[in-house]
């Protein structure tokens, strides 16, 4: 009886370790299946075709264990921790997955490798297949995560690492399959649903390099490169030249009243130079450059004031657009966010839109400035009407010549650069100047792109540019009629200023848009009506035109008394209290209109008022 009691437990037991092996070796296999490798392997309906083969293959040999199926699957990507604070790059690793047909021995000892092959057999190292690296982007719907109001925050980028015979549309067909089952484990655990974006293959082929762009920028790079080096050759020996000249000046005898004639060619030949063709080689000249940027000393009449204005308001611009790119490649968004930039960073980016407005009141103040000093060391001789129209063409063409070639090389170099990034990145990247720039380069050329959405623009930071050269024409326009009619083109400016400010009002009342908020969920749609456009724009470049002529009519020759000088320091506090103390407040509609109307007034008055304050010597002192 005892003997059968215990045989009857010994069958419980073993009935019961089998049970709990299978059971756990299911659970393995169930894990297993759940990474996304794995699954488009297993799921794939391809069998007919070399790729559905390929994974076949591929699933067999990972249910095998045999070694380079698991290199893959482990170069894949899969579900990372922290998705719900903002990770969503499962990228895996590109690098490895390359490197799995990578048959070179590894340079390590040689005891280590024979300790190696004597777990596995070498000839499973490698794939029976080439491999190649996707990334798929895929955009989700968890209500778990946490969000931030960022672009792209809902985009997963997925590494994939499968057999490279496999086709972008093969590759769709079999994930939309997937998404549309729904059999990974992350859609039941947080509730999701994925939605395909796109697949991309980053295998470099190096097709980019065949491309039209490329040949025109390197041609332009090489003339470039040409014309810089005969410049700054000629600028040397034209320097030579000159001290040589001077010199023979100098050596002549003091009573000698006259130079030699040959001294005298020597001259003119040198002035026939400098003004035609040297100056233009000069341009080019690394040795003029070099010195004219690096130089310090301020010319007869220039406006100190300005370069701090321009520095404090690069700083802020640096500082809030590398916040703003940076979101988009950041893992730990709510860490990063909570932690770093809550409080910094929603006044940095107040201050980014704002602070792009001190150089539009710079541009009008500087065009305003030059233009009238100009006018007033030449002697006023009465013009025609077709003569004026002249005058502001040649203004125009200069300006256009001025920037145009440095701009086109610009966007050139960004075009490669864009279709490289997208040929190799594994990033989802939201602005398609791969494609925009391709098709709408011609927009930046004649400097309207900026009244196009920000979907069809390319170089969407180029809306500056494109703004600056209308306002530029706008200026010069009035400008130039004031020296015939001046209270006529006083009319006109002042109607344009009320005009934006009651355009600026009606707009956001319209769309009903909350200040200071670029990072929400109509930010898109505060950029294409609201950012971009010139009407919008134009109220602090009057307000630096204004001042442009304030300081030129005053020729540092203002003395204002200490009580005005205290004034104009607490109206441009008071300016700025009015900017900064309504943000993050909740207000209606109505005095949201209001405050965008004015706001950018309010901005510009205090940094005009430091300009002239400054340039009269006033800056900061109170008593005289």
């Amino acid at each position: 009886m005892k003997q059968r009691q215990l045989v009857f437990i010994l069958c419980v037991l073993t009935n019961l370790t089998t049970l709990f092996c299978v059971s756990a070796y299911t659970h393995e296999i169930t894990r297993v299946q759940t990474l996304p490798a794995y699954i488009i392997a297993s799921k794939n309906d391809l069998s007919s075709t070399k790729c559905g083969k390929e994974l076949q293959n591929f699933r067999n040999a990972v249910d095998q264990r045999i070694p380079w199926s698991l290199k893959m699957l482990d170069s894949s990507g899969g579900f990372e921790s922290g998705f719900l604070y903002g990770n969503t790059y499962w990228l895996g690793s590109r690098s490895q997955c390359l490197d799995t047909m990578n048959m070179a021995p590894l340079q390590i000892a040689e005891q280590k490798i024979s300790n190696i092959t004597l777990y596995r057999d070498p000839h499973k190292e490698f794939p029976p297949f080439e491999v190649n690296y996707f990334v798929a982007h895929l955009r989700h719907n968890s209500t778990l995560k946490y969000y931030v109001n960022v672009f792209n925050e809902d985009v997963i980028s997925l590494g994939l690492c499968l057999p490279a015979s496999c086709t972008i549309n093969e590759l769709i067909l079999i994930l939309e399959r997937v998404f549309h089952n729904k059999i990974t484990l992350i859609d039941d655990l947080y509730s999701v649903d994925f939605q395909l974006i796109q697949v991309k293959n980053l295998k470099d082929n190096n097709e980019w390099l065949s491309s039209n762009a490329l040949f025109l920028v390197g041609i332009a790079l090489a003339f470039t490169f040409f014309m810089i080096t005969i410049g700054t050759l000629y600028d040397i020996f034209h320097l030579d030249f000159y001290i040589n000249v001077l010199l023979e000046i100098q050596n002549c005898d003091s009573d000698v009243k006259y130079v030699s004639k040959d001294i005298n060619t020597k001259i003119n030949l040198f002035s026939h130079q400098e003004n035609i063709i040297g100056g233009i080689l000069i341009c080019f000249s690394v040795y003029t450059n070099t010195k004219e940027i690096f130089c310090t000393k301020l010319d007869t009449g220039a406006i100190s004031a300005l370069h701090g204005v321009r520095f404090l308001g690069m700083c802020c611009i640096i500082m809030s657009h590398t916040i703003v790119y940076a979101m988009d490649f950041i893992d730990n968004k709510i860490w990063v966010w909570r932690r770093q930039f809550y409080h910094l960073n929603n006044y940095i980016v107040g201050i980014r839109i704002v602070s792009i407005d001190f150089y539009f009141l710079l541009s009008g103040c500087l065009v305003t400035y030059i233009y009238l000093i100009s006018k007033m060391n030449k002697r006023l001789i009465e013009s025609t009407y077709r003569e004026k129209l002249i005058e502001l063409f040649v203004h125009i063409i200069k300006r256009f010549i001025r920037l145009t070639p440095a701009y086109m090389m610009v966007l050139g170099i960004f075009q490669l650069s864009s279709v490289w990034f997208d040929k190799t990145s594994q990033f989802y990247v939201s602005e398609k100047s791969h494609e925009t720039c391709a098709k709408y380069w011609w927009r930046n050329l004649l400097y309207i792109n900026n009244f196009f959405g920000l979907d069809a623009m390319c170089m969407s930071w180029s809306w500056y540019i494109a703004n600056d050269m209308q306002l530029y024409v706008i200026a010069m326009t009035l400008l130039i009629l004031s020296t015939a009619y001046f209270y006529t083109a006083v009319t006109i400016l002042g109607a344009l200023l009320i005009g934006s400010i009651i355009l600026c009002g009606y707009t956001s009342y319209f769309y009903e848009i909350v200040p200071f908020q670029t990072f929400n969920e109509r930010s898109k749609e505060f950029r294409d009506v609201f950012y971009f456009l010139p009407w919008f724009r134009i109220s602090p470049y009057i307000i630096g035109i204004i001042t442009g002529y304030v300081l030129t009519k005053t020729k540092k020759n203002l003395i204002l008394k200490k009580k005005i000088v205290i004034s104009c320091w607490c109206l441009a506090s008071a300016c700025y209290v009015f900017v900064f103390s309504l943000y993050e407040r909740h207000m209606s509609v109505l005095a949201t209109a209001i405050y965008i109307a004015l706001y950018k007034i309010f901005w510009a008055i205090p940094i005009a008022l430091i300009i002239i304050i400054s340039f009269i010597n006033h800056g900061g002192s109170f008593i005289y």
